[in-house]
């Protein structure tokens, strides 16, 4: 999976020079509680998946942001939702439902992504020993990972391969990368 995840990024990075001239500033917003293993682990997995692209991130908290502050490329991530595996995890409905998405304006992609944390640790009870703040820290990363695809290469297209596939199975956010 690594090397299609590790071209996947060589592509987007290629057409979107604004985010690759400086490091891309992710603003992190949580609407409920979050382990910081799991919020870690997901940082250092999208930081993984983004390094062949030569984006470079860097992380702040919305509550760490003042007026003053500026970025020259900002994206801004709230999750929605228990981002912990110490909480029950809602049963999903059979037909298929986003983990996250992009924000979309007048057509064109837009900065913003929301992540729905309940969603993601659902769809990883199918998963035998998928209960580790550790592993949904690593789907976190690759479901942001997918909506970065998005935002930076402005685009609502997926492909057929990858992390960008329209639709990523439990084993798909927890799979080991070797």
């Amino acid at each position: 999976m690594r090397p299609v995840i590790c071209a996947l990024f060589g592509v987007i990075a290629s057409g979107c020079t604004a985010f690759a001239a400086s490091p891309v500033t992710l603003i992190l917003q949580f609407d409920a509680q979050h382990s910081e293993p799991s919020v870690n682990e997901m940082k250092r997995e999208l930081q993984s998946l983004m390094r062949p692209s030569g984006v470079e991130l860097s992380w702040r908290s919305l509550d760490e942001i003042s007026s003053t502050d500026s970025f020259p490329s900002v994206v801004v991530v709230t999750f929605h939702g228990t981002c912990e595996t110490k909480a029950f995890a809602p049963t999903l409905p059979t037909d298929p439902v986003a983990l996250a998405y992009s924000h979309v304006s007048n057509g064109t992609v837009i900065p913003f992504a929301d992540v729905e944390c309940d969603r993601v640790r659902s769809s990883l009870t199918s998963t035998p020993g998928a209960r580790s703040d550790v592993l949904l820290g690593r789907a976190l990363g690759r479901v942001l990972a997918h909506e970065l695809h998005h935002i930076i290469g402005r685009t609502r297209a997926h492909t057929q391969q990858g992390i960008s596939r329209k639709s990523l199975s439990a084993r798909d956010l927890i799979a080991d990368r070797s």
